[in-house]
């Protein structure tokens, strides 16, 4: 769960998301609104409220979520950017990693292919990295997580023919 208070032009709002199987709850001022994740494996929202005078958006991606108040994130800082411009490059290493994890480690290579991922999409989206950059951090990334899930897939495999 993750809760903002936000002024706009003299009026609070407490802005609050509950996190749930298939997405989860943006409440304001006790408002509720069911969301979805845009993605089948990752968690990945970005929902826009509208107040008075304000642009906000809550942006989930993993479990980790923060609100975009004018252009800006709340926790990180950061400028923000719509979670529609991930690039085609992360959703390569995000399809990658689960495809790795699922056929080397099963349900276990696939959680780490699922963190592997939060990492591809957040540093896709960030403005503080060129683009080259972002690929090389995400190959190292890939890299390391690749060579976990597949040691793990082979130890299991080999403990499992010693039973």
């Amino acid at each position: 769960m993750a809760k903002w208070n936000v002024e706009d032009n003299g009026t609070q709002y407490s802005i609050e998301y509950k996190r749930s199987l298939n997405g989860g709850k943006i409440i304001v001022n006790g408002s509720e609104q069911r969301v979805k994740s845009q993605n089948a494996f990752l968690n990945l929202i970005d929902f826009p409220i509208k107040l008075n005078h304000k642009a906000v958006n809550v942006v989930v991606i993993g479990n980790k979520a923060d609100l975009a108040v004018d252009g800006v994130y709340l926790g990180s800082k950061q400028p923000y950017v719509p979670v529609s411009k991930v690039p085609g490059w992360s959703w390569a290493f995000v399809t990658l990693s689960l495809a790795i994890g699922w056929l080397f480690a099963g349900i276990l290579g696939v959680c780490l292919g699922i963190l592997g991922s939060m990492f591809y999409v957040k540093s896709s989206l960030s403005m503080h990295q060129s683009t080259k950059r972002g690929v090389v951090s995400c190959f190292i990334v890939f890299f390391i997580i690749s060579v976990v899930q597949i040691v793990f897939g082979i130890a299991v495999n080999q403990w499992l023919n010693t039973l």
